[in-house]
């Protein structure tokens, strides 16, 4: 497939749309991270059955096989954006949220259908910590310079997409969670601090030069993860994976300087030109890592 990735059972297909609306976040404090992530999946145990991973592929559910993945000259992972709120949203019942659900709980926001959407730009720059509501998905536009200056939590929405394109914007910790989740880091020296996703399908994409200087990681929630590090340079600290089926990690050229780390049952780490100076330590049951040798294979 030319314009996407087949990523835990969905098509992330290229281009995130923009959604315009005209709110920012309500004040909250920023106490994200104050715990530890816990520690990576021994490589004790077979790999799950059917699975199959390659390097510069993109990860897929477990059981299937992976498709082929489409890799920049520099060695990034070229697939775009994924959608939040797609099928699957529940509301507090349970049922699929429907824009009932979100007009009462999207109170920082606009409601695009079910969809909560809190835009941040010069009008309304969010200065305070962007907070998504409970239950329902959130679309976070971070699209000034500077926006989002207090970092971004969407750890309590039913899904999430946060887009950090302004210059140094999304400067404070971004933090989600729910059914999937997707935080492109596009803006010169956006996605300053730390980079965590607990979501079940998680999306990190580091794109803009300098971006993610912070830890990039997916935690013991993620069932799977993708990070792509393919800034000029990116994702100058550690990374680590915690996601117990699947984990693709691509860097480009001079990316990924810390040390990566990766558990669960697959993982696949490129390492193009001068990256992953910090070395790769895959404790999956099953690893697949390129360019560099696996300090724990």
């Amino acid at each position: 497939m030319r314009d996407g990735i087949r990523f835990g059972g969905r098509v992330w297909c290229a281009g995130l749309a923009l959604i315009w609306a005209s709110a920012c976040g309500a004040p909250a404090e920023n106490d994200l991270f104050k715990g530890s992530a816990g520690g990576s999946t021994s490589k004790a145990g077979e790999a799950s059955a059917g699975s199959e991973v390659s390097g510069g592929a993109a990860p897929v559910a477990a059981g299937g096989k992976a498709s082929a993945g489409n890799n920049d000259a520099a060695g990034g992972a070229t697939a775009g954006s994924a959608m939040a709120g797609s099928a699957g949203m529940l509301g507090s019942a349970g049922a699929p949220a429907t824009a009932a659900d979100c007009k009462k709980a999207c109170t920082n926001g606009t409601c695009e259908g079910a969809v909560c959407v809190i835009t941040c730009d010069d009008a309304h720059p969010c200065a305070e910590n962007v907070k998504c509501p409970a239950g329902v998905p959130c679309n976070v536009m971070c699209k000034s310079q500077g926006s989002c200056m207090s970092g971004v939590d969407c750890q309590d929405a039913e899904s999430c997409t946060v887009q950090c394109g302004g210059t140094s914007s999304c400067s404070g910790n971004i933090a989600c969670g729910g059914s999937s989740c997707e935080v492109v880091c596009e803006g010169q020296g956006s996605c300053m601090s730390e980079l965590r996703c607990n979501a079940g399908e998680c999306g990190l994409r580091c794109r803009g030069p300098g971006s993610c200087p912070g830890k990039v990681a997916c935690g013991n929630d993620s069932s799977s993860c993708l990070i792509e590090c393919s800034g000029q340079p990116s994702c100058q600290n550690s990374i680590e994976s915690n996601a117990s089926d699947e984990t693709h990690v691509s860097c480009a050229d001079g990316a990924c300087p810390g040390q990566v780390k990766c558990g669960g049952a697959s993982c696949s780490v490129s390492c193009n030109g001068q990256s992953c100076s910090g070395g790769v330590c895959c404790n999956a049951s099953e690893c697949n890592v390129s360019g560099v040798e696996d300090q724990c294979g």
